[in-house]
């Protein structure tokens, strides 16, 4: 809405989403038409970028200047009103604690230099969290063939069908047989060199590598696993970068230690959805992990405790699977059908 009475004239144009725009991985061009009655100025763009925050996933979404004059003629911008209203393009959050839609407004002083900033704020909250469902599958899996110079591998898969509540949370007690690895604990990435750029961490930091698949974008978000040590923490934090289509998320689990027990906490998830999060903690000669004795022979429980963003907790007892084990039974079979053929001699 433009002019200066108390009636101004209302203009609508439309709001188009972008490729990238001033570093952020999207964008917003807002097409106006600058007409009024026999005068015609043509059309005018405002450009918005979109960040997207790398722990929780929020956008922000960032306008260039919004134009205040052409040919002469002031617009005297009064109100801005944007509807977004594509069908199914935003999803609503599993999270119905109340929340806030937040930013800040600049003023335009003479001669286009910024004036005033103006903090604004609306309360937003979701109804109805509760009632949905919360029934993500966790699955895991290692290796038989560990050893001293390798280590030991773990591969875990969290998948989540639609209308779910989104996870949260997620804590895990990995068993005493797959302890962590102190010699690889010792080389992990300090913090400062990680928020500078995660990809000048000594590669002896970079533990195993993520995928998560989500229905909001049309690539899976992929990237490695490190881990980050602070100056102050007893034990290093696991930190998976996932990366896809200009996007970052960093994803932290605390790591921590009791009486050969490594537990890992990501105590605060994006409220996003996902579809399949798959993590694989790689064997070689810096693998997270080690292995106490016969894998095979052993019974690998973790206990795991998943919670979802509208507030529901899943706690089970994951069964480690493990892969290459030698099949007795049938080596078994093998020797009688033999001892047949030979009229039961050896």
């Amino acid at each position: 809405a433009a002019g200066s009475g108390s009636q101004p004239l209302w203009l609508a144009g439309q709001v188009y989403l972008t490729g990238p725009y001033r570093g952020s991985p999207y964008g917003l061009s807002v097409v106006v038409p600058a007409k009024a009655g026999p005068f015609n100025l043509g059309e005018e763009i405002v450009r918005a970028a979109i960040s997207v925050d790398p722990h929780t996933a929020a956008l922000t979404v960032t306008s260039d200047a919004l134009p205040q004059i052409k040919d002469g003629v002031p617009f005297r911008l009064k109100t801005v009103n944007v509807t977004v209203d594509r069908p199914h393009f935003m999803f609503n959050p599993t999270n119905c604690a109340q929340q806030a839609i937040t930013g800040s407004i600049s003023a335009v002083l003479p001669g286009g230099s910024a004036g005033a900033v103006v903090p604004v704020a609306t309360p937003f909250a979701a109804a109805g969290c509760k009632n949905l469902p919360f029934k993500p599958k966790f699955t895991a899996l290692t290796r038989a063939h560990a050893s001293k110079a390798n280590g030991a591998s773990l591969h875990v898969t969290v998948s989540s069908g639609p209308g779910q509540a989104n996870i949260a949370k997620v804590k895990v007690d990995l068993p005493k047989q797959l302890p962590s690895r102190l010699t690889t604990l010792q080389k992990a990435c300090p913090d400062a060199l990680f928020n500078a750029n995660p990809a000048s961490c000594p590669a002896a930091s970079v533990v195993g590598a993520a995928t998560a698949v989500t229905p909001v974008l049309k690539s899976p978000l992929t990237g490695p696993a490190y881990l980050v040590s602070h100056a102050g923490a007893a034990f290093p934090d696991l930190v998976i970068v996932l990366q896809g289509e200009g996007i970052a998320l960093d994803l932290v689990g605390n790591t921590d230690i009791k009486r050969g027990v490594t537990v890992s906490t990501f105590r605060s998830l994006p409220d996003a959805p996902i579809s399949t999060f798959d993590l694989v903690l790689a064997q070689g000669p810096h693998s997270a992990l080690a292995a106490h004795g016969n894998l095979c022979k052993a019974r690998l429980n973790m206990p795991t405790a998943l919670t979802g963003q509208n507030g529901a907790v899943i706690k089970q007892t994951t069964r480690i699977a493990v892969s290459g084990c030698p099949n007795h039974r049938h080596g078994k079979k093998v020797r009688m059908r033999h001892r047949k053929r030979r009229g039961g001699k050896e």
